[in-house]
């Protein structure tokens, strides 16, 4: 009995220092995760592609002129007009832009269907009509862009080139009555070459879409019809001639745009 009770002391005893003795190594901290950096300065260089909408207007007419005027022959006349002030013009774009620290240099080139017509006429005192109709079919511009960056907002200007496909038609009254005798020419001025200036401002949507908002002035020059009568018995003339605005064919535009872009 005395030694079972020597060894159990002794267990006693050596228990607790056996197990203050037991080491327990902590679980390793868990790696750290790589995360790849997010671009967050968008970038303008590259090319591009898409399209625009809008609507063109402000190709109002200073009048027509009908010499001789009333009076005579002719009696009083009555001049009339008919604009197509605001009409839809869209199509299609092309560009490429190239980003120095801030600032944007490019180009760009579109072609646009337009939806603009002018027509004018003069009605003599004897019921002989003189008419004149302008009609632009197409609008193109080739032009360079200069703009501001602001991360994914750009600011900028633009202008160059501006030409257009312009019918432009003229009709004299026949030859009888009041005009018998009278041999009609016509002058029409087809000059559909110009200029097209204004701005806009980008917005890069993604990595790859941009939308924005443009303004244009393009005056395509002089815009003139002029229809002469000759009487071939006295050589008396009359004629009848019509005038764009100051002279040019010019108008405004504004347009929504969006772009794909190759960056």
């Amino acid at each position: 009995m005395k030694r079972l009770a020597l060894l159990l002391a002794t267990t006693a005893f050596v228990t607790p220092a056996l197990a203050a003795d037991v080491i327990y190594e902590e679980p390793p901290a868990p790696a750290p995760m790589a995360i790849e950096p997010v671009a967050t300065t968008a970038t303008w260089t590259g090319l591009y592609i898409g399209g625009q909408a809008g609507v063109a207007f402000g190709n109002e007419s200073d009048g027509a002129t009908f010499n001789p005027g009333g009076g005579g022959p002719f009696g009083t006349g009555t001049y009339s007009e008919d604009d197509d002030n605001a009409g839809f013009i869209g199509g299609g774009h092309i560009g490429y832009d190239y980003q120095i620290n801030d600032f944007v240099v490019g180009a760009v080139a579109d072609i646009n269907y337009i939806d603009a017509e002018t027509n004018r006429s003069y009605t003599t005192g004897g019921g002989s009509t003189f008419s004149t109709s302008s009609d632009i079919n197409y609008l193109g511009t080739v032009r360079a862009r200069v703009g501001y960056a602001m991360d994914s907002v750009l600011l900028y200007g633009t202008g160059g080139l501006a030409y257009a496909g312009v019918d432009n038609n003229a009709s004299a009254p026949a030859s009888s009555g009041t005009f018998t005798n009278y041999t009609f020419e016509q002058d029409e001025n087809d000059t559909d070459i110009g200029y097209a200036v204004g701005g806009g401002v980008d917005v890069m949507a993604t990595n790859n879409i941009s939308f924005g908002v443009e303004y244009l002035y393009t005056n395509l020059g002089s815009n003139d019809q002029t229809i002469t009568g000759t009487d071939s018995t006295n050589g008396n003339t009359v004629s009848f001639t019509s005038e764009s605005n100051n002279d040019d064919l010019d108008f405004h535009t504004i347009w929504a745009k969006a772009s794909y872009r190759f960056n």
